[in-house]
């Protein structure tokens, strides 16, 4: 797909001239990963917990049960939790990643000695939903380490049919204005697991936008009605869970999320 190579030019947004502007209209490579962690992860939020307690019982019942996975987590920007709601099952993890300084800041905290406080909070709720069928180290570095794997591509250009199971957090509606894109994102997502596999994602709902360290960056808004369409014909027994959905923001730039699992077809 041509938006791989487009996403990383110019150093300003430049909207496309016929509407809303498109993934290639921002300058992925100048995203600030640690301007973002601090602005969203610096003080965890309840409803990353929540997300993360449905994620650990997504992948409990994940199949085949028992087994350890091969999954990938889709725009994995500056978050550990994504890879620790994986670790329990997973016997490989590929955080798919596209913007350069988002790789480079991930493979740097996976490869520090000692967990941020927040990720050690993030841990510990996740440690609790998987109990008592995981038994899991306090310190989960080692497993991350071990079993991770940060690899840079765009969701678009996502292989057909290559993982066990995939998760995406807040990536699809966070990387383009243009309706057409976030569902040409989705369809990359739930194609990219065999048939059967466990599809795993968050949206933000009622998005109003977001700027990292004075940069502005792409939202689309999308509502419950909207991703379930997308999703009925990649997938079967879709659930969904809305968390923190209000009138009013929760945090900058949105006012909550919808959860979703799902098997591909």
């Amino acid at each position: 797909m041509p938006w791989q190579d487009r996403r990383a030019g110019g150093n300003s947004v430049t909207p496309d001239s016929d509407g809303p502007a498109g993934n290639a209209s921002y300058s992925w490579s100048d995203f600030d990963p640690e301007y973002y962690f601090n602005h969203y992860y610096g003080e965890p939020h309840a409803d990353d917990e929540v997300v993360i307690r449905s994620a650990c019982a997504a992948f409990k019942r994940a199949e085949p049960l028992g087994e350890k996975l091969d999954i990938v987590d889709v725009g994995t920007g500056p978050n550990l939790f994504p890879l620790m709601c994986a670790a329990p099952r997973a016997a490989r993890i590929t955080a798919w990643e596209y913007a350069e300084s988002n790789v480079g800041w991930l493979q740097a905290e996976l490869a520090t000695t000692t967990l941020r406080p927040q990720w050690q909070h993030f841990w510990q709720v996740a440690q609790a939903a998987c109990e008592p069928e995981l038994s899991l180290p306090e310190d989960p570095l080692p497993m991350l380490r071990a079993a991770a794997e940060v690899r840079r591509g765009s969701v678009y250009d996502l292989p057909e049919r290559t993982w066990d199971a995939a998760t995406m957090f807040f990536c699809a509606e966070s990387i383009t204005e243009k309706r057409s894109e976030f569902d040409l994102a989705c369809h990359r997502f739930a194609r990219c697991v065999k048939p059967g596999g466990s599809l795993i994602a968050a949206f933000l709902v009622g998005s109003s936008g977001y700027a990292v360290a004075g940069r502005p960056f792409p939202v689309l808004n999308v509502s419950e009605a909207d991703i379930l369409d997308v999703f009925a014909p990649l997938a079967t027994n879709i659930r969904t869970e809305r968390i923190g959905i209000v009138e009013a923001e929760i945090r900058s730039g949105y006012s909550g999320m919808l959860f979703l699992t799902a098997r591909a077809v």
